[in-house]
């Protein structure tokens, strides 16, 4: 599921966290794992903080156009 990082089959703050950790280098997800495809919500192959942002803003309910589409 697409920003389900922890793979608990939910979008929480905790998948925005490990995102963030991912794109600043203190988590390794290498492209093409599970972690990784569910991390980059906007699809631009790389993990960065936008990623973790829309995370985070999914958590809490907000939708964005972002999401699922091609940076």
């Amino acid at each position: 599921m697409l920003g389900d990082v922890d793979g608990n089959k939910s979008v929480t703050a905790a998948d925005a966290r490990l995102a963030l950790r991912a794109a600043v280098g203190l988590e390794t997800y290498p492209a093409g794992t599970r972690e990784f495809l569910a991390a980059d919500v906007d699809l631009s192959e790389t993990l960065t903080a936008a990623d973790a942002r829309l995370i985070l803003r999914r958590a809490v309910g907000f939708t964005d156009a972002e999401w699922g589409k091609k940076a």
